[in-house]
């Protein structure tokens, strides 16, 4: 059980340094939440809200959408679990990159809109 959702909980996207940024949008995960009842997977979530130290460190964009905490990275092993994913998540999102082991998925409206970033 989470406390922001039915699955999701604040700790899960908060920055991974330890920083204790935290404060994911809201709306992001209500999105997140839907897709992941729809598609009955489990949604781990790889990275969430990152500080800019982090972000440097993981190779992040300057412009990130993870650093104004709008955008989550989704671990996915498998090429059918990423058609699931992928197909619902484009109905939700317009903002997608697939890579070999994540999905990231964000809402930030300063970046470009209905954009799919494969590998």
């Amino acid at each position: 059980m989470g406390n922001l959702t039915q699955n999701f909980s604040r700790n899960e996207f908060s920055c991974k340094c330890g920083c204790g940024l935290d404060s994911i949008d809201l709306g992001l995960v209500d999105m997140l939440q839907c897709s992941r009842t729809a598609t009955a997977l489990t949604y781990e979530i790889t990275s969430g809200c990152r500080c800019l130290k982090y972000n440097k460190e993981v190779g992040g964009k300057p412009s990130s959408a993870h650093l104004r905490c709008k955008a989550v990275d989704i671990k996915c092993i498998g090429s059918r679990m990423r058609y699931i994913m992928v197909k619902d998540l484009i109905t939700r999102f317009k903002r997608i990159e697939v890579k070999d082991s994540w999905i990231h998925v964000d809402i930030d409206l300063t970046l470009p809109q209905e954009v799919l970033f494969l590998i």
